[in-house]
């Protein structure tokens, strides 16, 4: 009876069992109404969606994005598409002005020097002086450095063939000056010098002519520097140029402080010549182009502070080729440089210096009106002299 009795106990305590029916989805037979637990996670691989399932228990059961509100889907597709076109814009603006761009430098180098007439009117006459920048620089002498005590302008000049040539001419540069303002002129230009010295140190047996660059005029004039000028003229003998004989006499013995104006300017013969224009470690070279005028307007400045120092560039010229042909001076490079370059370092030193820069490149003769103006690749004509006794009085009488 006990043994029944336990029997009948173990019996009891046996779970039914359920019997699967394999027909179904066995995923399906495992989770009914009746034995799913929300605390109960499902494993990956009994997930199985079902399309017929409305979105929230799919959402509950897989834990899937929230319902999608047509409204708000709206908005962000508005969005998404707006900043879509928004970028395909600056897409497009971008090629745009990177072609834009592209297409003026390309135009710049192919137009380079070249002077064009108004896109408004293309066969319309048109003055091409009035598309070129002059880099005129004037620069008074402060009012407590002026010493003009008997009220007449006395202007001493130096450089070489612009003022030098047909000096005693009616049509000379200075002829022309003298004719338009009340000045007094001593023209100590010297025909074939240079700017630049040949030598380091003046060498008379080798170069006598080199003792009229304008640094050593310079010395002559701050410092009385005679000797090597007894010495050029000893080596020159009977050949000494009469411009040169005269601008000694003068300079060695006018007094400077009675001076209002010194005016210097050198044609392009040292481009020509491919004399150096500067020294990159030792910018007071007097070997050199820049240099020379560097050193020069050290010494002038240092002397007399009452001085009015006028610098002029060189007027526009062609170089000319071994057949004999002109070139631009664009073009040719001289120990690289162009003579607009040499220029260039005439303005910048003249800046640097305090002093007025004239310039003639641009203002006076350039290569636009050169043809009109020159009577070879160097030389001025009558008119292009007179064009510049018209600059050069202009920058005289610039503070008047």
């Amino acid at each position: 009876m006990r043994q029944e009795s336990a029997k009948t106990h173990r019996q009891s305590n046996i779970p039914d069992i359920e019997i699967i029916d394999l027909d179904l989805d066995p995923v399906d037979s495992l989770i009914d109404e009746n034995n799913f637990s929300e605390s109960a996670p499902i494993k990956d691989e009994e997930k199985h969606f079902d399309a017929e399932t409305p979105y929230e228990e799919n959402d509950e059961l897989y834990g899937s994005a929230p319902p999608y509100d047509e409204e708000e889907g709206d908005e962000d597709a508005s969005q998404r598409s707006g900043n879509f076109f928004s970028r395909i814009i600056l897409h497009i603006v971008f090629v745009l002005v990177l072609l834009f761009c592209i297409g003026l430098i390309f135009f710049r180098f192919s137009n380079w020097g070249t002077r064009v007439p108004s896109f408004f009117d293309p066969d319309a006459d048109f003055d091409d002086t009035e598309l070129i920048e002059v880099l005129d620089s004037m620069v008074n002498v402060p009012p407590a450095q002026r010493m003009d005590t008997d009220g007449v302008r006395t202007v001493v000049i130096l450089g070489n063939s612009p003022f030098s040539d047909g000096r005693d001419s009616d049509d000379s540069v200075v002829s022309l000056a003298d004719s338009m303002t009340d000045a007094t002129f001593y023209n100590c230009s010297v025909a074939g010098s240079h700017l630049a010295a040949a030598k380091e140190t003046f060498l008379a047996d080798e170069d006598p002519m080199d003792a009229f660059n304008l640094y050593w005029l310079s010395t002559l004039i701050t410092l009385q520097n005679t000797g090597i000028y007894d010495s050029a003229f000893a080596a020159m003998g009977d050949a000494v140029p009469a411009d040169a004989r005269y601008a000694y006499d003068t300079l060695s013995t006018l007094d400077f402080q009675n001076v209002d104006v010194l005016a210097i300017m050198y044609d392009a013969s040292d481009y020509l010549e491919e004399r150096p224009l500067y020294n990159m470690s030792t910018p007071t070279d007097i070997q050199t182009f820049a240099g020379n005028m560097d050193a020069s307007l050290e010494l002038l400045c240092n002397a007399f502070p009452h001085l009015r120092i006028i610098v002029m560039s060189p007027t526009y010229a062609y170089y000319v080729d071994e057949n004999g042909e002109y070139i631009s001076s664009d073009i040719h490079k001289s120990n690289g440089y162009s003579l607009s370059t040499y220029a260039g370092n005439l303005e910048h030193i003249a800046y640097e210096h305090s002093v007025s820069y004239l310039d003639n490149i641009y203002g006076t003769v350039n290569e636009v009106n050169a043809k009109d103006y020159l009577e070879d690749h160097l030389h001025l004509n009558p008119a292009g002299r007179k064009r510049l006794a018209e600059r050069f009085v202009y920058a005289l009488e610039y503070f008047d």
